[in-house]
């Protein structure tokens, strides 16, 4: 992804003396030298020098310049010393005159970016100045040669379009410019806050159960906040409602529609909807709009933490959060996952950020590092939240949490929130507003499942017939195996057997490799992608239309997020799952949930003693009066005395 403007040039910290500063045109003689100096780079290109005379040619330059600074420097000291009084009045007016000099051009190749000073940023590529950032990896760069190179080895573009955009983005992003530097418009986003439309107060009490019960949407909590029907509704800054419109966002999906309202009013939120739902835009809205209501306290202190427990993930979410941000005065945001080097995500942190989207174990290290810190933290989002308080995960986000003020509002959101798990995420909120969308902790409605019991021999055989099944076959196909080896060989086998594109995806792929395939995936350059959970959660494959279960994920929740991936905001998809004996700790399961969606199961399932074997241990627990009873102090006598006399 490209932002507005390809590159943006870097401006070093205040009293970095060692930093070659831009110098404003103040005569003809530096004009010349400027002149002569493209004259120079000119008959460098033409003469094809090589590329240490390059390098000592422009640094020759840097020096040039540097003495020339000098002694203006040492001019308007010696005329500040004569006249005292006009002291400030000058460095007002060199200050206009510096904000008025044009940009020079941005360096298109690398041997005409000089070789970095001790403490300056160096080029990811090949160790040059690193004279700009580059807006899609956040990383340095010397030049554009060196940001396509960067963009190819991050999956992140073919590498032209870093010359072919550079005009044209730079032409887009002008006009928006003013609006962030003028104080008003800055005044005019900064001051906005919510209040309910006069539409949706109009509605009656009757109006909006029914409006409720029409989308799917329940609500528990006190004064819960009304649904609205279109983004409108909310009153969003210009900016931002531009910025909707854009990214296609057109109309609120239900979960937008109830999620969006409550968060802004600053409730804490506990979200359960489907798969592909939109759950992201829903909570990023509210924390936009906060994060425009809270200055920025100082470099190392966002307002807005975002957690979520994959890189790609992460990476998807920060994306949408620019989507919504560009334009819009001091909204930065930071991407810290674990994977990629730390230094440049340091780096940015020394800018002012608003919003940091994190992994866990990335953000803790960083925190310990104290290049951040989270005492002004005033909005908490945990992303699959099932998973993020899982053991794996759950010392991790409490000890983020430990560090964030009390007073912050919390926004949890998932498509499954197991009974467990919703106990100890309500610990986490405070007088929270519980949004249900759908049938809670059921699979998408908008795929069609289908459960094929097949023997592990057979699934092979299995797989290949789907994919030269033409009414089932819609590539790209997302196969999802239980392990890497798996994925690695069934990779081997697919392509072998049936000729087509197939690549496997999983957690000992490298980062940039792992941005290079889903990156193909969107791009429709592979037809058949073998993938672990990498692929499970949370990430927006629109164009998957199909999902092969090819090993029945260990619980029904993860099988609710993988069925999802076929469908994606509201699209049709379909899921087929291969289960057979090595998945009988699943078969109630299954035949709880898949069922009343009104999926056909295989006869196998319905027959096997091991569901029946469940059903009736379910039916004595039931009838025990043992279902979620808690042992306390008062009730612990008599559950051992009922034991001992079931014994005898």
């Amino acid at each position: 992804m490209f932002m507005p403007r390809a590159l943006k040039v870097k401006r070093p910290a205040q009293g970095s003396g060692q930093v070659l500063q831009k110098k404003r045109k103040v005569g003809q003689e530096e004009a010349n030298i400027s002149s002569s100096e493209t004259a120079q780079k000119e008959e460098a290109i033409e003469d094809d020098k090589t590329q240490d005379e390059t390098i000592e040619a422009a640094g020759d330059s840097a020096c040039l310049k540097e003495s020339s600074g000098h002694e203006d420097r040492q001019k308007s000291s010696s005329d500040d010393a004569e006249d005292d009084d006009d002291d400030d009045d000058d460095d007002d007016e060199e200050e206009e005159e510096e904000e008025e000099e044009e940009e020079e051009p941005v360096k298109s190749f690398r041997k005409s970016q000089r070789w970095p000073e001790p403490g300056e940023p160096v080029c990811v590529m090949c160790g040059r100045y690193g004279e700009y950032i580059c807006d899609a990896t956040d990383n340095d760069v010397c030049s554009l040669e060196c940001k396509a190179k960067h963009l190819v080895q991050m999956g992140l573009g073919t590498g032209a379009d870093a010359f072919d955009r550079k005009d044209k983005n730079r032409d887009e992003r002008t006009p928006q410019q003013p609006t962030a530097a003028t104080g008003g418009g800055a005044d005019s986003e900064a001051g906005y806050s919510y209040r309910e439309n006069l539409f949706i107060s109009r509605l009656t009490d009757d109006q909006v159960l029914r409006i409720r019960k029409e989308l799917g949407i329940e609500t528990q909590g006190r004064d819960v906040g009304r649904p609205i029907v279109e983004f409108e509704h909310c009153g969003f800054p210009t900016t931002l409602s531009s910025n909707l419109k854009k990214a296609g966002y057109e109309a609120p999906t239900p979960v937008q529609m109830q999620m969006v309202p409550v968060g802004l009013t600053g409730r804490d939120v506990i979200a359960s909807a489907d798969t592909g739902s939109g759950k992201t835009v829903a909570f990023l809205l509210p924390v936009v709009v906060r994060a425009l209501e809270k200055p920025a306290h100082s470099v190392c202190s966002p307002v807005a933490v975002i957690l979520t427990p994959t890189r790609e993930l992460a990476i998807q979410i920060e994306r949408q959060a620019k989507e919504l941000v560009m334009g819009l005065p001091n909204m930065r945001t930071a991407l810290l996952v674990g994977g990629m080097p730390l230094p440049p995500q340091l780096h940015r942190l020394k800018s002012t950020i608003k919003i940091v989207i994190a992994t866990p174990g990335r953000l803790i290290e960083i925190l310990k590092q104290k290049a951040l810190q989270l005492d002004k933290v005033k909005v908490v989002v945990v992303d699959e939240v099932d998973t993020m308080l899982k053991m794996g995960f759950q010392q991790q986000v409490l000890e983020v949490l430990e560090q964030v003020p009390e007073e912050h509002q919390t926004l949890l959101a998932s498509a499954t929130i197991p009974k467990g798990t919703e106990e100890l995420a309500a610990r986490l909120v405070r007088d929270p507003v519980r949004i249900t969308i759908g049938e809670k902790n059921q699979p998408c409605a908008n795929v069609r499942q289908i459960l094929l019991w097949v023997e592990e021999p057979s699934k092979k055989k299995k797989l290949f017939e789907i994919l030269n099944d033409s009414k089932l076959y819609q590539p790209p196909v997302v196969v999802f195996v239980d392990c890497k080896l798996g994925a690695d060989l069934l990779c081997e086998a697919v392509a072998k057997v049936t000729g087509l594109k197939a690549v496997a995806i999983h957690s000992d792929k490298s980062q940039w490799e792992r941005n290079r395939i889903l990156r193909g995936l969107l791009d429709g350059d592979f037809e058949v992608v073998i993938s672990t959970g990498v692929l499970g959660r949370g990430l927006d494959l629109v164009n998957v239309r199909l999902v092969v279960n090819f090993d029945m994920p260990n619980t029904m929740d993860e099988y609710v997020h993988q069925v999802g991936r076929a469908g994606r905001l509201g699209h049709r998809g379909t899921a087929i799952t291969l289960l057979n004996n090595n998945n009988k700790r699943l078969f109630l399961e299954v035949v709880n949930r898949v069922k009343p969606t009104g999926s056909i199961l295989p006869p196998q399932l319905l027959n096997s003693p091991h569901l029946h074997e469940q059903q009736r241990r379910e039916r004595q627990k039931t009838k025990m009066g043992h279902e979620d009873k808690l042992v306390t102090q008062n009730n612990l006598l008599d559950i051992i005395r009922k034991h001992d006399r079931r014994k005898k």
